[in-house]
Parts: structure tokens; C-alpha cells; sequence
């Protein structure tokens, strides 16, 4: 694996955990969760558009539905 495609996959991993805990901190009202997480997530946008990697959006529950 080329180390791009690491850079690629840490970026985008670290984005997914990002919005994981984003989410999690808004179910339970954390403020301070929810203002951590996002400052983590445009962290790591910022990191992944400046190595020109495109985070492919989170799937939704109308993306789900379609599939089916």
C-alpha cells in the first residue's frame, strides 16, 4: 500500500471517528462533547482537503433505504 493511500485511510478513519463522537455528544446534550467533536472534525477536513483526499459523505437513512 502506498503511503498516500495510508495518509488516505488515517484522514478518513480519523473524520469517521470524529463524527461518531459528534453524534454521540449531540444524543446526550454534551455541549462540551459536541464543541470538541466538531473543532476535531474540521481538523481533520482541513487535513484531508489540504492532501486533496476526498471523505466520502456519511451514509444516511434515505441512502440506506435505497439500497434495499
Amino acid at each position: 500500500m502506498e503511503k498516500t493511500e495510508q495518509i488516505a485511510e488515517v484522514l478518513i478513519a480519523r473524520v469517521e471517528v470524529a463524527r461518531r463522537r459528534l453524534a454521540d455528544a449531540a444524543d446526550t446534550a454534551d455541549l462540551a462533547g459536541v464543541a470538541s467533536a466538531l473543532d476535531e472534525l474540521e481538523t481533520a477536513h482541513g487535513l484531508a482537503r489540504k492532501a486533496g483526499i476526498t471523505v466520502p459523505r456519511p451514509a444516511t437513512a434515505k441512502d440506506e433505504e435505497s439500497e434495499k
